[in-house]
């Protein structure tokens, strides 16, 4: 029992809790932006936020992939407290100079995505994503650099505001788009100051040390760009096959199944975001990761079969509850977002273990063929289906994923770093 209370009380467990908390306040936030604008707007609409909100997962992916995730992986590998100011400092500029790169591309990708050019609705949606790929660039540090504490703090600002700006839409029952996306990205803006005007003190350092923190961030990003380019194909591919299908109205009742099957998030995403970096301080000890990641697969096995027997008794209920009786009759497909989230939540500590030791090539290579199945095999099964076929075809190539994955783990993970 002191043994047990001893564990309790150690740092880690705080910082886990810390973790647990803001994700979850988190992602009850972006579960409740579904609900309250699936609800307020009408199909077509909502179809557009979820076309927006496709395109912001594909970008935040893709400065993930750049920024956050090799500093994560990197920081461990810095020599001086010094470097590692530095480098933080260097992950800031190079999130500058990528926004800069998201103000040119992203009209041109607004012309192909959107049913009639509006400068006015351009600039909404692109403040929107670069305030909002700001703020999660400033959690994924403070994560990184295991600042739970000041994580928590920063999360728990962002969801009350977010939150709150939601409950006066809803009541008001404002249906203009344009109020959340300025609202939600003036309170993105301003938490990023209030981070930015006590931490970012910039420096002048030598070209070279640019280099080498830009080398030192391809090294492992590299293989995570090219992975977040072809998950999105096969995960996210689906709102834009049922837009070329000429399907739209379907766009918004796929969003609102997506978010009911990511109910489990707030537990997936704090876990991972803990697991990480721990996992980093023994990527040299094979046998201890194995070890590791064995513990942590019954955990997250266990969340999977409740998000079945959640789905499977109780899936049209909660729709009809959260986003109204519009969403409601989808019969069986109702079931299925939870399917597909619980064979993607089971194989998660592989997948972290692999990132661990920087075998961030694997991922990128399993998600070649994967994106192909979504793609042809996806667009052959919505031209027959309809939005049934997005869930065949995501159950399908998101097994093949998950066992590939798994099978090149085992393997993997059977020979020592050393050997």
């Amino acid at each position: 029992m002191k043994r047990l209370l001893t564990k309790l009380r150690s740092p880690e467990v705080f910082k886990l809790v810390s973790v647990f908390v803001d994700q979850f306040f988190m992602s009850l936030s972006t579960l409740l932006t579904s609900i309250v604008l699936a609800r307020t707007y009408d199909k077509l609409a909502y179809a557009d936020i979820v076309l927006l909100f496709s395109i912001n997962i594909f970008i935040l992916g893709f400065q993930s992939s750049i920024i956050s995730k090799p500093y994560a992986i990197n920081l461990n590998d810095a020599i001086s407290k010094k470097e590692n100011n530095e480098y933080f400092h260097f992950s800031v500029l190079l999130k500058l100079l990528f926004n800069f790169l998201i103000v040119l591309v992203f009209p041109f990708i607004f012309f192909l995505s959107f049913d009639a050019f509006s400068f006015s609705k351009l600039c909404l949606f692109l403040a929107y994503i670069i305030s909002h790929g700001t703020y999660f660039f400033v959690r994924e540090v403070l994560l990184s650099e295991r600042k739970t504490k000041q994580n928590l703090v920063y999360g728990l600002l962002c969801s009350t505001g977010i939150i709150t700006l939601l409950i006066f839409i809803y009541l008001k029952g404002i249906k203009e788009v344009s109020f959340f996306l300025i609202s939600a990205s003036a309170i993105y803006v301003v938490l990023f100051l209030i981070y930015a005007s006590y931490t970012i003190r910039f420096k002048l350092f030598s070209f070279s040390r640019f280099g080498l923190f830009f080398r030192r961030n391809w090294q492992v990003g590299s293989w995570m760009l090219g992975s977040n380019v072809f998950f999105f194909l096969s995960s996210s591919i689906y709102p834009w096959i049922l837009l070329y299908c000429d399907l739209k109205v379907e766009i918004a009742i796929l969003g609102v199944l997506m978010s009911v099957g990511s109910i489990i998030n707030p537990i997936l995403t704090a876990l991972s975001a803990y697991l990480l970096p721990f996992f980093v301080k023994f990527n040299g000890n094979y046998k201890k990761l194995k070890h590791m990641a064995f513990n942590w697969t019954k955990v997250f096995i266990g969340l999977s079969l409740l998000l079945l027997l959640v789905g499977g008794f109780y899936g049209q209920e909660i729709i009809v509850l959260m986003f109204g009786k519009k969403y409601a009759g989808l019969g069986l497909i109702a079931f299925f977002p939870f399917l597909v989230q619980a064979i993607n939540v089971s194989f998660q500590p592989m997948k972290i273990t692999l990132n661990a030791i920087k075998r961030t090539d694997i991922n990128f290579w399993i998600l070649v063929p994967r994106s192909v199945i979504a793609i042809f095999l996806g667009y052959v099964l919505v031209q027959n289906f309809g939005l049934v076929g997005v869930f065949y075809t995501m159950i399908i190539e998101n097994t093949f994923y998950q066992i590939l994955n798994f099978a090149l783990y085992r393997k993997i993970l059977n020979v020592s770093p050393n050997d």
